[in-house]
C-alpha cells in the first residue's frame, strides 16, 4: 500500500499531538503526517568545486550571451542534474583561451545529492575540455571570488617550436637571457599597482599584493609563476610580454619597474598569447571552505 504524505502547520492541534508522540513522521490510518516546519528544514547548501579546463575553445570564464564560456557550460550541466537554476561564482575570471588546473567555483543548491555522486554525474555529461576534480560542502557564506586570499598563475614559454604541447605554451623565437628575465620581475613583490599592465578604465583600482614570483628553466621550457591577492584583465600576460622584451635585450632591466612607477599602459611590452597562461591554484587561508 502506498502511504500519502501530508504536511501540517506546526501550530495546529494535529501537529501538537504528533510532536508529543515522536520527533519523526507519524502514520495515522495509513497517512504519513510531517509537520511543515520539519519539511522546510532542508535548506540550501553551499558547494565548492575545483575545476580543470582547456580554455582553447572557450570565450573565457564569464557567462556571455550566445557564446561558449566555462561558466555557461558548467551551469547548464548542474541544472540538468539538479533540476533547478544554478548560478556559480568563480575565483578567477580567466580570459578567452586561458586554461585552469585549479579554478575554484561555488554555488548553492537545495538538493541533498551526495558530492561524490554529483561529481560523477557532472563528469559524465561535461565536454572533454572541462573536468570536475573535486566537490565538497562549504560554509553557507562561502564566496569563491571574495574569500580567496591568493591566486597563482603559471605562464609557460618555449625556446623552440613545439608539436606536442604547442597549445599550452608560447614559442618565443628570440634568444632570451635567463638572468635578465629574473632581474626584470624582481620588483614585483608586495604592494603593487598593476595599472600599467592591465586593461580597464582609468578610474579602476589596480592595486594588489604580490606574494611571490619565480622563473623556472627546464629543458626548452621557461616557466613564470606569480601569486597575488588579485589580478586584472591581461595583467599576467602583459607582465610576461614585458619581461620577454627585457630577456631579449630590447628593453633595460628596469623596464617593468618603470611601468609600475608610471602606470602607463602604452609603455608595456606586447601581451603574451593566451594559450601559455594557466590558473593553477586558489588559496583560502584555511577558512571558508578551503
Amino acid at each position: 500500500m502506498v502511504n500519502h504524505i501530508i504536511c501540517v502547520h506546526p501550530c495546529s492541534s494535529v501537529a501538537k499531538s504528533i510532536y508529543y508522540f515522536s520527533f519523526s513522521s507519524v502514520f495515522i490510518c495509513g497517512l504519513q503526517f510531517i509537520p511543515l516546519f520539519w519539511h522546510n528544514m532542508n535548506k540550501n547548501r553551499t558547494l565548492k568545486l575545483i575545476l580543470e579546463y582547456d580554455g582553447a575553445d572557450f570565450a573565457g570564464w564569464q557567462i556571455q550571451p550566445n557564446i561558449r564560456t566555462v561558466q555557461n557550460v558548467i551551469e547548464e550541466s548542474l541544472e540538468q542534474i539538479l533540476g533547478h537554476t544554478v548560478s556559480i561564482t568563480g575565483a578567477g575570471r580567466t580570459d578567452a583561451g586561458v586554461h585552469a588546473t585549479g579554478q575554484v567555483a561555488g554555488f548553492t543548491t537545495s538538493s541533498a545529492i551526495e558530492t561524490s555522486r554529483l561529481k560523477r554525474s557532472m563528469n559524465g555529461i561535461l565536454p572533454p575540455d572541462i573536468t570536475v576534480i573535486d566537490i565538497s560542502d562549504a560554509p553557507s557564506d562561502f564566496n569563491a571570488r571574495f574569500d580567496a586570499v591568493l591566486r597563482t598563475y603559471r605562464y609557460t614559454l618555449s625556446d623552440r617550436p613545439l608539436s606536442v604541447g604547442r597549445a599550452y605554451a608560447w614559442y618565443v623565437k628570440y634568444p632570451l637571457k635567463r638572468e635578465l628575465l629574473e632581474l626584470s620581475t624582481r620588483q614585483l613583490n608586495g604592494g603593487c599597482n598593476l595599472r600599467g599592465f592591465s586593461k580597464g578604465n582609468e578610474k579602476d583600482d589596480f592595486s594588489t599584493v604580490i606574494a611571490k614570483n619565480s622563473w623556472t628553466f627546464r629543458d626548452n621550457f621557461i616557466i613564470f609563476e606569480i601569486s597575488a591577492i588579485r589580478f586584472f584583465h591581461h595583467a599576467v600576460r602583459s607582465i610576461v610580454g614585458s619581461a620577454v622584451e627585457v630577456g631579449r635585450e630590447k628593453e633595460s632591466p628596469d623596464f617593468i619597474q618603470r611601468i609600475l612607477e608610471t602606470g602607463d599602459r602604452s609603455l608595456a611590452g606586447p601581451t603574451a598569447p593566451a594559450q601559455g597562461l594557466c590558473l593553477v591554484k586558489v588559496d583560502y587561508g584555511g577558512n571558508n571552505g578551503a
